[in-house]
């Protein structure tokens, strides 16, 4: 399977069990079969898109693309990366 098709699988399943929209990838690292997904999703939208309240997810999928497990390991506001 390629890279960006698990990514899209494992996007859609993450909006599927949190009912949260508009995931990116933002990060993705294979260690011994696993690949480490990490992926932003908007929580809460803002009347100002600076400051919409994301969650950072940490999804754990196998080779053919069944999620083992996900967590969310940080949360922030969108302008908080750099600057706003």
């Amino acid at each position: 399977m390629e890279i960006k098709d698990l990514v899209e699988i494992t996007k859609d399943e993450l909006v599927q069990l949190t009912g949260f929209n508009s995931p990116n990838a933002i990060g993705i690292i294979k260690d011994e079969g696993i690949w480490h997904i990490t992926i932003e999703i908007t929580e809460k939208p803002s009347g100002s898109p600076n400051l919409d309240l994301l969650g950072i997810y940490e999804v754990r999928v196998d080779a053919s693309g069944n999620m083992l497990s996900y967590e969310r390991v940080r949360m922030r506001k969108r302008c908080e990366k750099d600057s706003c």
